[in-house]
């Protein structure tokens, strides 16, 4: 979508679902729990994010889909391989949050539309801002939207505040429009912290050096751990698809 803060960068090779599944069967020996379903758009995946999805909770993980929301698929709040969402919300203002949130059809109507349709559904929501120029005075009323979203029955579980980076194939080249400074971040995310929202509120200041999170992608046949490459994996046979 062109995001004008995206910190990724491109070339990334999508995995297979054998490679997929064998990453997960290892992690899942090491004793982790918690997984992250991403991209890129994972529901572009052609291998089935769902599929994966039911393969990881037959190993025991609470299984997370990482979405822009804009590619779901009718009946997404439903999916059983899926237990909670995470989507973007980064203004109640169309007018700011579109610009932030390239697409062709208006990106905050379709988010918010998804918001919608997980109430009662069962499945989970956890919202992802990033802070900018643009939005950081966002906040209160990004913040009054979700706790009336969790009265209405959307299973709230977190709300987590990304710290604009001026890295990768956007934020590079749109520092100078979109940076904040870590003390503005600091205090826009210490006030919403202390209002009674009835779920927590996360500040990331950087991600690419999380001590909870671990990144990891292919590179061609080669698997990486954040900026490290590690030993390939090398699928399994008989695994279950």
């Amino acid at each position: 979508m062109s995001c004008p803060f995206c910190a990724s960068e491109t070339g990334f090779s999508a995995m297979t679902f054998e490679q997929a599944q064998t990453l997960l069967e290892e992690l899942a020996a090491r004793g982790l729990r918690n997984v992250v379903l991403g991209g890129g758009e994972p529901f572009l995946w052609p291998h089935g994010v769902e599929r994966l999805g039911r393969r990881a909770r037959e190993l025991g993980f609470v299984v997370q889909v990482c979405t822009n929301g804009a590619s779901l698929p009718a009946g997404f709040e439903r999916v059983e391989g899926i237990d909670r969402y995470i989507l973007p919300l980064e203004s109640m203002d169309p007018a700011r949050h579109d610009p932030l949130r390239r697409h062709r059809d208006g990106h905050h109507r379709i988010v918010l539309e998804r918001i919608r349709k997980l109430a009662g559904s069962g499945r989970e929501l956890t919202v992802s801002t990033v802070l900018t120029r643009e939005n950081i005075d966002e906040l209160p009323a990004i913040a009054e939207y979700l706790a009336r979203a969790r009265r209405d029955g959307v299973a709230l579980h977190a709300w987590h505040l990304y710290r604009f980076l001026p890295v990768g194939r956007g934020g590079a080249r749109n520092a100078e429009r979109l940076e904040v400074a870590r003390e503005s971040f600091a205090r826009a995310c210490a006030a919403v912290k202390r209002l009674d929202l009835g779920f927590p509120v996360y500040r990331r200041d950087n991600m690419l050096r999380s001590s909870s999170v671990e990144f990891f992608w292919f590179d061609g046949a080669r698997l990486r751990l954040g900026s490290r490459a590690l030993e390939t994996v090398t699928p399994r046979r008989g695994g279950a698809g």
